[in-house]
């Protein structure tokens, strides 16, 4: 970029491409791509017609007209295509200045192939640094896309290593063979800097051209644009030196083609993400940035090679090109090292700790339980696990997010660190379990004490995102001493987990060690889970049912449907044992799929065969994690279907606690059931969150009273007697039937048909049986009825 021919040229050309530029840069950005393609093309066609020699007296305005539409094309690129980083541009367009500047001093003075100590250094002193300024921008674009990285530097170092290695070339092979008798030393530096600077620029475009192939065109443009500059400096070192000759026209193409690629890039729309941030794979060195790289480093050794017998000047020159390669070689060297060392040491954190809290993981408490037992072992002392899970950290997330989840994560994080000793261990092993690693402990106590410390942590609130949230933790502990060898890292942790369930079941907020009674428990419950998922198949689960009864006729009204589990070794399983177990794994829904479909099949068959079975009902309980399954629906009309049960006959019973889950599904899902034609039932009422309006959100049939307000009825002066009135009251307000759970006597019975409920269930009518007897409770309860009913009848005869 070293020749300006002429002066500025017509005012009225230089005019009118002023203002097609200005008008440019008011176009809105969709524009933009249409627009640098017709400014660059323009460009073009004004270049090939000096080339050709077509323009006449026009000539010598083509390098001040393409050198002021260049910067006006930088100036209204970075603002029309949005560039968020403008200033790099801004050094680039500087940049340019100086080479238009330079090129009019070389103009004035006519350096042009002057080699000798009369050639004027002022044009190469303005121009010189133009290309240090547009290596600031091209760095600046080089850090502005690895933003955040430390491998900016690498790029610097690359560009460095390849331009000093062209300079060897140059020096060796353009410079010194022409001059080396002619020129001063100053001449020579002057025309081995050009090219040497222009190969700098190409590698520092480079270092970011060949990052990301979606960056768009206005990377590859750029790059060639400097290709084309180096191009033009290799021809005007060859002609200064007297190597070629070229014709006027011709010689300053290689940098005029520059500007017009240079104007096309500025102007295109894909300029804008030159400056954006680059991703990790973006910015990674290339197989060719490499190999450029191992290229240069062989130049010197080869040319050291060749030039054994070179003079001292030559050598000494050399001497120093060869150093600072070097130099730059270690440099790079030096930081890939470290970078690899970073590298090492940022996966294996994060091989070996918690993303979120930052705390170490499951892997390295293992690797910390291991060193600790065997220290124990040594010193007789004792190491110490606690297994911590949060108390209800699903209500959290359910009510703040779970962004505010992960928030108060951190911050129980923070309050374990901040609680423990520095040789102690603080761990996040799961979604809300933490562990805490005390080691040197001397005896039991001391470790509950430590557990009973932490457990009061959570006594005070946590501040989380301006919200403060109250929590628990309820915390396993298992000791060991390192001295029996089943005892391991693994072990310790299963011990404080089984520990800290047991610590759930009795209440939260609580601190429990392991004993061996612990894992027998598990143990079993594990061969229970084991043992229901086949209990369907092999067909040990059935139905018992018990009477739901008119308290006033005796009359069975219809059956409760309730399931039972016949183990083979273990005899009748309570379904307190293994419902829950059902309800944690899921396979509840299978089995609650069977009960429907067995209890819909067997009413069928009874509305047949038992007297007055045509206006009994059966009723079947569903469970939470059945009333979340969205199939539920399609299953109680299939099973309908199957059975050709009459719809109304069907009762579908849930508990308070189940509806007040999610009270938006569950009211979405009970609407769909009633549509069907069910009646829907609440199990348990008066237990929970009973309340008039709870009553009224729910399309509810019928409210089972629990039998907790019934016992006490036997007393007269018992104030369950005013609660059962109160929930018959409301119940009858709003067209509901209330049934009676766990009628034992006839004084509870008439006590509850005083208070206006009339229906019932209870031993005191029958025990749930199997399906095989049911038949002979119906007959003799409909016998009792009508005993009941003679003398009445009796009477109204007489």
């Amino acid at each position: 970029m070293r020749s300006l021919k002429g002066s500025f040229g017509p005012v009225g050309t230089l005019g009118r491409e002023a203002r097609m530029t200005t008008e440019a840069s008011m176009a809105p950005p969709r524009d933009m791509t249409r627009i640098a393609f017709i400014t660059a093309g323009l460009a073009g066609l004004w270049v090939a017609a000096h080339a050709a020699g077509l323009l006449g007296p026009l000539n010598p305005a083509t390098f001040p007209i393409l050198s002021i539409i260049t910067v006006s094309s930088i100036l209204i690129g970075v603002r029309c295509n949005n560039v968020t980083v403008r200033w790099p541009w801004y050094w680039i367009a500087a940049g340019v200045t100086l080479f238009f500047f330079g090129g009019v001093a070389r103009a004035g003075y006519e350096t042009l192939g002057v080699i000798s100590a009369d050639r004027n250094l002022i044009p190469d002193i303005i121009t010189i640094p133009g290309y240090l300024i547009c290596a600031v921008g091209f760095f600046g674009i080089v850090r502005s896309r690895q933003r955040g990285r430390d491998n900016e530097m690498d790029a610097l170092l690359d560009a460095s290593v390849a331009a000093l290695a062209a300079m060897a070339l140059g020096w060796v092979f353009v410079v010194n063979p022409t001059l080396l008798h002619q020129s001063p030393l100053s001449v020579r530096v002057v025309l081995a800097a050009y090219p040497t600077l222009s190969m700098f620029l190409v590698a520092l475009t480079a270092s970011f051209a060949f990052t990301g192939a979606s960056r768009g065109r206005a990377n590859k443009l750029l790059l060639v644009s400097m290709a084309f500059v180096l191009f033009g400096d290799i021809v005007y070192t060859l002609i200064e030196t007297h190597t070629i000759s070229l014709p006027s026209d011709i010689i300053d193409l290689p940098y005029a083609i520059s500007f017009v690629i240079l104007i096309g890039a500025v102007l295109h729309p894909s300029v804008e993400s030159l400056t954006t941030p680059a991703t990790a794979a973006e910015t990674a060195p290339t197989l060719g940035r490499l190999v450029v790289v191992a290229v240069a480093l062989a130049i010197p050794g080869l040319i050291t090679i060749m030039r054994v017998d070179a003079p001292t000047p030559d050598r000494i020159a050399m001497g120093v090109i060869v150093l600072a390669l070097t130099a730059a070689a270690i440099a790079r060297l030096f930081r890939a090292v470290k970078a690899h060392a970073r590298s090492e040491a940022r996966l294996t954190h994060q091989a070996t700790h918690d993303m979120l809290t930052g705390l170490p993981n499951r892997a390295y408490v293992h690797e910390f339980l291991g060193e600790a037992l065997t220290r124990a072992r040594e010193h007789q002392t004792l190491v110490t696990l606690l297994f911590l899970d949060v108390d209800r950290f699903k209500l959290v997330n359910d009510s703040y997010g779970h962004t505010h989840g992960d928030a108060f994560l951190l911050a129980v994080a923070r309050r374990l660190r901040e609680s423990t000793r520095p040789t102690d261990l603080v761990a996040r092993i799961g979604g809300d379990e933490f562990v805490i690693v005390v080691k040197e402990l001397r005896g039991e106590t001391e470790a509950l004490d430590v557990a009973e410390r932490t457990r009061k942590l959570f006594s005070e609130p946590f501040e989380v995102r301006g919200a403060e949230i109250a929590s628990s933790v309820s915390i396993g502990v298992s000791i060991a001493n390192g001295r029996d060898p089943e005892s391991n890292a693994e072990s310790m942790i299963r011990d404080a987990d089984t520990a800290m369930y047991g610590a759930k079941e009795s209440g939260r907020d609580a601190v429990a060690i392991f004993d061996v009674s612990m894992r027998d428990r598990v143990s079993k419950r594990l061969d229970l889970e084991r043992d229901l998922h086949h209990a369907l198949e092999r067909g040990e689960l059935e139905l018992f049912y018990q009477p739901i009864v008119d308290m006033a006729s005796g009359r069975v009204r219809g059956f409760e449907a309730l399931l039972r589990w016949q183990h083979p070794a273990w005899g009748m399983i309570s379904p307190l044992s293994f419902i829950p177990v059902a309800e944690e794994t899921g396979m509840i829904v299978e089995i609650g799929g069977w009960v429907i479909d067995e209890a819909c099949r067997q009413m069928a068959i009874w509305q047949t065969e038992l007297p007055r079975g045509e206006q009994m009902t059966i009723s079947v309980n569903l469970s939470a994690r059945q009333l979340r399954d969205q199939s539920i629906v399609g299953r109680v009309q299939n099973a309908l279907g199957r059975s050709g049960l009459r719809r109304e006959a069907l009762t579908l019973e849930l508990t308070e606690s189940t509806l007040m889950e999610n009270p938006a599904n569950a009211a979405e899902l009970l609407t769909g059931l009633k549509d069907l034609g069910v009646h829907l039932a609440i199990d348990d009422f008066g237990t929970g969150y009973s309340s008039l309006a709870y009553l009224r959100r729910f399309p509810v049939d019928i409210v089972k009273i629990d039998r907790a307000f019934i016992i006490d009825l036997e007393n007269e002066d018992s104030a369950d007697g005013s609660l059962v009135a109160a929930i018959v009251a409301m119940a009858d307000a709003l067209g509901v039937t209330t049934v009676a759970e766990g009628v034992e006597t006839e004084t509870q019975a008439e006590r509850l048909l005083a208070l206006g409920c009339t229906v019932a269930q209870g031993y005191l009518y029958s025990r749930p049986a199997p399906v095989e007897t049911v038949p002979e409770i119906t007959h003799r309860l409909e016998a009792r009825a009508r005993a009941r009913l003679r003398p009445v009848r009796d009477a109204f005869s007489a």
